[in-house]
């Protein structure tokens, strides 16, 4: 049955964003934009980089409390505690689920706008221009049929087209309609990106092989699976990772330097979406602050031996590491250097006025530590917490105002930020290779394809054995403990326990766990918070109230909500 869909189009806002002639994304402000601009190529270049823009409003830290991995601290309200208690607050009312949905169809109207216009524009390289849109496209499309199911493919001018006016008329796809747009978009996205991209940020054919390989794994276990999916998933996974140079692709040999500020651009990492400190353009990212510990809270003599800075992040200390990512994903930190990569256990003093209590400036002031762990070398006067004991029975964190302390998340950390409390401007990792191994291994594991999948898994996971400093004895020894030899260990569950060492806070954990079934297991086995209230509906977020209440048939609005909502 053919459902209404009340979808309101900007043209970007009032803003035109343009590449400049250097190699990085830029973005200058326009004082006038009108639909017949978009038939010039400057235009259609305009439009294809507002899409761009939009890819901040998809991409962060978002889809990782209500998990296995995270939850949310005392101080978070509203939305967030909703998603992350799936409490009777998540419904279509709540904010956090109406903004994606609405704005992504903005820049859906961007794309379809490139698209359809580049091939009558007098412009250059078309192929390349009409790729990117189709790569943009795809991704705001695939994070829609994750959160939500089907989704309109017809904005008010036709399927796929651009349109210009609010427009009441518009389908609700199936899921398989929206897959199967998905995969062709990235199919051609693959075939005319370059293998290097014109300027950093933009799209290419690495970045296109990913997308496409996980698009084909993500719909292998949804309602539109097809036969071939898990094939074609390894397909694209593997020509990537088994021909990585040819794409100027690789792993970083130290896992710490993947997130170091600096890298984003590294070999290993296949598109992140940039951000600039202009704030006309962007408020950056949440992804800095949101894991951070109450560190300045701690009290040395009364006074806080590491105050609120620039090195350490805005202490908002909202999501916080469940136990069992902690011990059980984390279980083995002497060989796997992920652990020291991910997360920050010490913090040294910041002030001088505290000599006289036995705490140099320098010295370590805070240190979490596990049990056995050697503390002798640590001063007196630093304040100590034993991880295994800042829980409770139910696996909650034991807290107060002045005391709330846990392993704070490194990977996003921005020291360049422009004051204390800023949101992150570092360009934000959507993809890299590492994923791509496991992409290539879980595909395979499907299959039953297991003693296929080892070399896949045990790249990524000998590259975790590295450490610098190790002799090469010590590194041999590492990579043999960390080598996954018999096949039969490899599983569903052994996939998500990896990708929760390797893309902690990365990719949305939420989205993984939906994939492979195994979210209401594991939130009701591993999320104190989320466990009580889950439930089998909550694997797709509600339609939003704003989008019904611009739908004027009872019957049709009853019709159109996700069930359970």
């Amino acid at each position: 049955m053919k459902k209404n869909l009340y979808i309101t189009l900007t043209l970007a806002g009032l803003l035109s964003l343009f590449a400049s002639c250097n190699s990085m994304l830029n973005e200058e402000a326009q004082a006038i934009l009108v639909p017949d601009f978009f038939n010039s190529a400057q235009g259609l270049e305009g439009e294809l980089i507002g899409a761009y823009s939009g890819l901040r409003s998809l991409y962060g830290v978002g889809g990782n409390v209500g998990t296995d991995a995270f939850y949310t601290s005392d101080v978070v309200l509203g939305w967030e505690k909703s998603v992350d208690t799936y409490d009777n607050l998540l419904d279509p009312a709540n904010s956090g689920i109406s903004n994606p949905w609405g704005s992504a169809f903005a820049y859906i109207n961007n794309c379809n706008g490139v698209i359809q216009n580049s091939p009558d524009a007098d412009m250059p390289d078309k192929a390349r221009i009409i790729a990117e849109a189709k790569f943009i496209r795809a991704q705001f499309y695939f994070a829609l049929v994750q959160s939500y199911g089907g989704a309109p493919l017809d904005l008010g001018a036709g399927r796929l087209a651009y349109n210009n006016k609010p427009s009441t008329l518009s389908e609700r796809n199936s899921v398989a309609e929206v897959y199967d747009v998905i995969i062709q978009d990235l199919t051609d996205a693959a075939r005319d990106l370059p293998v290097k991209p014109s300027q950093t940020g933009r799209g290419s054919k690495k970045a296109a092989l990913h997308f496409l390989a996980k698009a084909y794994l993500t719909r292998a276990t949804s309602e539109a699976a097809k036969p071939d999916d898990y094939a074609d998933a390894f397909r694209y996974a593997s020509e990537l990772t088994d021909n990585a140079g040819q794409y100027n692709a690789g792993l970083q040999q130290d896992f710490a330097l993947v997130h170091l500020e600096g890298h984003e651009d590294d070999a290993e990492v296949l598109f992140n979406v940039q951000h600039t400190h202009d704030y006309v353009f962007s408020n950056g990212h949440s992804s800095n602050y949101v894991f951070t510990a109450g560190y300045e809270n701690i009290r040395v003599a009364g006074v806080a031996p590491v105050p609120r800075s620039l090195r350490y992040q805005r202490p908002w200390r909202m999501y916080v590491t469940t136990p069992w990512l902690i011990f059980r994903a984390f279980a083995d930190k002497t060989n796997d250097a992920r652990w020291d990569g991910t997360f920050r256990m010490m913090w040294e003093c910041g002030v001088s006025t505290l000599e006289g209590d036995g705490l140099k400036l320098g010295d370590p002031a805070i240190l979490l530590y596990f049990d056995g762990d050697d503390l002798s070398a640590y001063p007196e006067a630093c304040v100590k917490y034993k991880v295994e004991e800042l829980f409770d029975e139910q696996g909650f964190y034991k807290h107060s105002f002045v005391q709330y302390m846990y392993p704070n998340l490194v990977k996003f950390d921005d020291t360049k930020r422009l004051a204390l409390n800023d949101a992150s401007y570092r360009p934000f990792i959507v993809a890299r290779l590492a994923e791509t191994y496991l992409i290539a291994a879980e595909a395979l594991i499907m299959q039953d394809r297991k003693t296929e999948a080892l070399p896949y898994i045990n790249a990524v996971r000998q590259r975790a054995a590295y450490r610098p400093g190790l002799s090469p004895a010590e590194l041999a020894a590492a990579r043999a403990a960390m080598e996954i030899k018999d096949a039969a260990a490899l599983s569903i569950d052994f996939i998500l326990d990896e990708r929760a060492r390797e893309l902690c806070a990365e990719i949305p954990r939420w989205n993984d766990l939906v994939r492979t079934g195994k979210l209401i297991e594991r939130v009701r086995a591993h999320n104190p918070q989320g466990a009580p209230n889950i439930k089998a509906h909550h694997i797709l977020r509600p339609i939003p109230q704003s989008q019904l209440d611009l739908m004027s048939d009872p019957a049709q609005k009853a019709a159109y909500q996700n069930p359970g909502y």
